[in-house]
């Protein structure tokens, strides 16, 4: 068993917010787009289920983490799409 602590800066963090933009389907830190949000950022607020991607006016939270890749399900309308964001990967 994978124990994971908040860690003291975690404390009173209830979301960590990632910016998605549709044009080339990576996650930003900004609204703005302008710092691609990093793989190691993101996993740790996914394990931590505080993660949450904003594309627009849609928030979505993630239902799979692989590697770099965020995996999140639109299934508010008849029917179900899936779209598939992209971390700056670890060097």
């Amino acid at each position: 068993m994978t124990k994971v602590f908040i860690d003291a800066d975690d404390k009173y963090v209830a979301a960590v917010i990632v910016y998605g933009k549709t044009s080339d389907s990576k996650l930003y830190v900004d609204a703005e787009y302008t710092k691609q949000a990093e793989e190691a950022a993101v996993a740790d607020a996914f394990l931590k289920g505080i993660l949450v991607v904003k594309n627009g006016t849609k928030v979505f939270k993630p239902v799979k983490v692989d590697g770099n890749k965020v995996l999140t399900v639109d299934y508010a309308t008849s029917t179900v799409s899936a779209t598939e964001w992209t971390a700056k990967a670890a060097v």
